[in-house]
């Protein structure tokens, strides 16, 4: 009967749910909203997260990549300009020797004790005489040559050469190289990337990941109250550690370029020197040839080597600059320190008013950075440029400096040349004539000046 009575109460109750004279209690359903919501607002504040530093991982990715192919194009440029520099000179001393080696065949030819000295000087003379000394300059200068000067700067240019500096730099902003520095962030904000930042921060947001923040929540675990505080630890520490280890990467990239860049800037210049000092030792050992065996030696033009686009030669020595010269309006600029110690000027720098006053002698100028307004020995001179920053350099009008210290200033435009020459008795002899023209940025009136 007791049986009977309880399957009658069961049965009775489901029909009560069924036609819905019972209902679930209003609270319950509250509460399954909220957590919907709760769970929705988490899921939204970690795509936020995502993509913002995705997108910043992008941007970064971007620019460091842009600075890469911009030095290697300028890396590239440079071994092209030095490789066409050192082709036509070796291809002009080879024309000139062979031609003196004619002339001295025709005067010494038909004597039969010049036969030996005519032929070590030929031999001498020869860029593909072995250990001779045109040879040796030849040698040096082929980019082909293993080991010689030219080779080992072409070699660490490219990045494809194993272990070169430029290798080594391409591989850490290649973010597909395994253990590069740009392959380390991408992964870091990388929520597919197992135990990253942001695979565990896409994790703790995930109520199905088993154990996770959202996971306690979801099941109940963990209160409201509870979940809401964790996870806005969990977000501000995300941030605080995803934007520490973009800042240690980008950090890392910056002077990994900033070393690099030294480094290969330093080699260009440093194998360049070596070809000149090669270049004057094979010189000097054919002329010594040369005058042991006819009495007199030979002299050939001077070969100079400038990677600048301007060229600023000082009496008649080419001038190396850390920051090249730039054109502004017409203007040559030039680094400020360089060009008034080179000729032979006292400088002083007020880093406050970002002013200069340089003193040679009895002559005083005086000019401030972003000013047209300059002064010598007090009178105002105007400006066409003022003297600027580019990049971290102080840069000033090479016109405006030069003539205000007394000396001479050309300019070659088809060589984009400044020719200076502290004395007018040497002024002549520095440039052709029929190739001077004014210094871009000169006016007629002689108050207004670079």
């Amino acid at each position: 009967m007791k049986i009977l009575k309880s399957k009658y109460y069961i049965l009775f109750i489901v029909l009560a749910m069924l036609t819905g004279v019972f209902a679930w209690p209003q609270g319950n359903l509250q509460a399954a909203k909220a957590s919907d919501s709760f769970i929705q607002e988490i899921e939204k504040q970690y795509t936020t997260i995502r993509d913002e530093f995705r997108g910043q991982y992008d941007a970064d990715l971007k620019q460091i990549q842009g600075d890469f192919e911009q030095f290697l194009q300028k890396s590239r440029e440079d071994q092209s300009t030095l490789e066409k520099l050192l082709d036509d000179d070796l291809a002009y001393l080879t024309q000139l020797l062979k031609e003196d080696h004619k002339q001295l065949q025709a005067a010494y030819g038909k004597q039969s004790g010049y036969q030996s000295k005519l032929q070590q000087y030929e031999r001498a003379i020869n860029p593909h005489y072995s250990s001779g000394p045109l040879w040796k300059y030849n040698k040096e200068s082929d980019k082909s040559y293993s080991s010689s000067i030219h080779w080992k700067f072409n070699n660490e240019i490219n990045p494809n050469y194993s272990s070169s500096l430029m290798w080594k730099y391409s591989n850490n902003v290649n973010p597909s190289y395994s253990s590069s520095i740009m392959w380390k962030y991408a992964n870091t904000m990388n929520p597919s990337y197992s135990s990253s930042l942001m695979w565990k921060l896409k994790n703790e947001s995930n109520p199905s990941y088993s154990s996770s923040t959202m996971w306690k929540y979801e099941r109940g675990g963990m209160s409201l109250t509870a979940a809401k505080e964790q996870m806005a630890t969990i977000f501000a520490n995300a941030r605080k550690d995803l934007q520490a280890s973009r800042d240690q990467s980008v950090g890392e990239m910056n002077k990994l370029k900033a070393s690099t860049e030294s480094s290969i800037i330093a080699l260009r210049n440093s194998s360049a020197e070596k070809l000149l000092q090669q270049r004057a030792s094979s010189l000097a050992e054919i002329s010594s040839i040369r005058e042991r065996n006819f009495g007199k030696g030979i002299t050939t033009d001077k070969l100079q080597i400038s990677f600048d686009k301007i060229r600023v030669i000082v009496d008649g020595e080419l001038m190396s600059f850390e920051q090249p010269p730039v054109m502004k309006n017409g203007s040559t600029l030039v680094p400020m320190r360089a060009i008034f110690e080179r000729l032979g000027a006292t400088l002083k720098w007020n880093a406050q008013t970002q002013s200069v006053a340089a003193t040679k002698d009895d002559t005083r100028i005086e000019l401030t950075l972003g000013s047209k307004a300059a002064k010598k020995n007090g009178q105002v001179m105007n400006l066409d440029v003022p003297g600027q920053l580019v990049g971290s350099h102080t840069m000033v009008p090479i016109r405006f400096i030069s003539e205000s210290l007394g000396a001479a200033v050309k300019w070659d435009n088809a060589t984009q040349t400044v020719y200076i020459t502290t004395t007018a008795a040497e002024s002549g002899d520095i440039m052709p004539s029929e190739t001077e023209e004014a210094v871009p940025g000169t006016g007629s009136d002689s108050t207004t000046t670079e």
